[in-house]
């Protein structure tokens, strides 16, 4: 399997096909400069190889997740699967994932659920606070 693991996984395909490594990776990128015929051919060779993107590598050159973290009291009610239902259409729609976590009506739980976010490296975040919770110091880092 071809993972892009090195810093100059594009060599490989480059070779294959005799085309520069910033083709393979415009093309990877789905970038429209590249021409579709080219594009074919890479992605087809790409998959032959069994090549995936590198997510975690993209997301620390782009400081982005496309994560949007909620944290919850519950889950057990329709009300709330019904509206993260709506929150996931809606992130989904815009190219983002959803990271729920359930807080359980407690203030602790809800602030280990906020620190898991942050290690998370969200890039948003929605909230239902817990019915305990009496300051939200604890969302200040994120």
């Amino acid at each position: 399997m071809y993972v892009a693991r090195e810093r100059n996984y594009h060599i490989r395909p480059a070779r294959k096909l005799n085309i520069s490594i910033a083709t393979v990776s415009r093309a990877l990128k789905d970038d429209p400069v590249v021409s579709k015929k080219t594009r074919k051919r890479i992605t087809d060779l790409a998959e032959e190889m069994g090549y995936r993107s590198n997510n975690f590598a993209r997301n620390l050159r782009t400081r982005r997740t496309h994560t949007i973290g909620v944290i919850v009291p519950r889950l057990n009610s329709y009300f709330h699967v019904h509206r993260h239902r709506g929150y996931r259409s809606i992130a989904n729609s815009e190219g983002y994932n959803l990271l729920i976590s359930q807080s359980s009506e407690s203030a602790q739980k809800e602030k280990a659920s906020a620190k898991t976010m942050f290690d998370s490296r969200v890039d948003g975040l929605l909230v239902s606070l817990a019915y305990d919770t009496e300051t939200i110091a604890h969302f200040e880092a994120l």
